[in-house]
């Protein structure tokens, strides 16, 4: 009898042991239809990517921001910012920090305007007595009438576009089997690529000073930036070898770089021109091909 009641008991054990073994495999099987875990390195640096312009006098600075960066998109030298908020190198910038992208204006001295309008005043007086009243009268010529004319003209023309000899003094930066235009989703232009070979040459567009030569600037590889007249700027990204340096100047048609790999391995040079942070269409710079 108790013998019977031991198998019993050891066969009950047996298929309750069979039984929770069937659960565990049924369910580590449905487990395998769950999606897989989503993890997030950075999106936020990955939105930061997508930045194409800062604009304003100020900028706070948002996760995975590097000074190069802010000074790129800003239209900025990263030393002038630097020296606009009393930043040393390395130039570690953080989340929240608020940031001077243009010089602190000059303390006024209301006095000393004051004393200086009530001289001018007086002087002004001083001076205008003795002068013969027709001279105030007396009409232009004019030849200094339509000088004037043409001297106005002249200063009429928006600040935002280049002169002529400017506009049509860019060259290509560099020659490759095929040229595209970088257009973002927001439909803004952003440069082009140009595809060719490793480690053929690359030149400068236009003459300018090295504001910039390193590889801090995520997703532009080794870059260097280059200053030019009228607030332009010139990038030139995913370089294979860097040969200027920061605060030389340049000159057009000279070599500064050889062309590299982009992150997806592809041989090419990211060209773009800015003013003021914001992105210009190369196209309109460079003569056709």
């Amino acid at each position: 009898m108790i013998s019977r009641l031991v198998k019993r008991i050891a066969l009950s054990t047996k298929y309750l042991i069979a039984l929770l073994f069937a659960f565990t495999l049924l369910a580590a099987c449905n487990s395998r239809h769950l999606p897989a875990p989503v993890v997030s390195l950075d999106t936020n640096i990955t939105k930061r990517n997508n930045l194409t312009e800062i604009s304003g006098e100020s900028y706070i600075v948002q996760r995975g921001d590097t000074l190069f960066a802010v000074a790129f998109y800003s239209g900025n030298d990263y030393r002038d910012i630097a020296r606009y908020n009393d930043i040393s190198a390395p130039y570690n910038i953080f989340p929240g920090q608020k940031l001077r992208l243009i010089a602190a204006p000059a303390k006024n001295n209301h006095r000393q305007n004051k004393v200086i309008a009530k001289t001018t005043a007086q002087s002004t007086k001083v001076v205008v007595d003795p002068i013969k009243p027709q001279a105030y009268g007396e009409p232009k010529s004019d030849a200094h009438r339509k000088k004037s004319k043409n001297n106005i003209k002249t200063s009429s023309k928006p600040d935002n576009r280049v002169s002529d000899s400017q506009s049509s003094s860019w060259i290509w930066p560099a020659k490759g089997r095929s040229a595209s235009a970088v257009v973002g989703s927001d439909g803004t232009n952003r440069g082009v690529d140009i595809r060719g070979q490793l480690s053929s040459p690359i030149y400068a567009a236009a003459s300018g000073k090295v504001v910039y030569a390193g590889n801090a600037l995520k997703g532009y590889g080794n870059l260097i930036i280059v200053k030019h007249d009228n607030n332009l700027l010139s990038a030139y990204a995913h370089n294979d070898t860097i040969l200027v340096g920061e605060q030389t100047y340049v000159t057009q048609g000279q070599k500064i770089a050889t062309m590299g790999r982009a992150d997806n391995s592809e041989v090419m040079l990211h060209f773009e021109i800015r003013r003021k942070g914001k992105s210009l269409d190369p196209y309109s710079f460079l003569p056709p091909q």
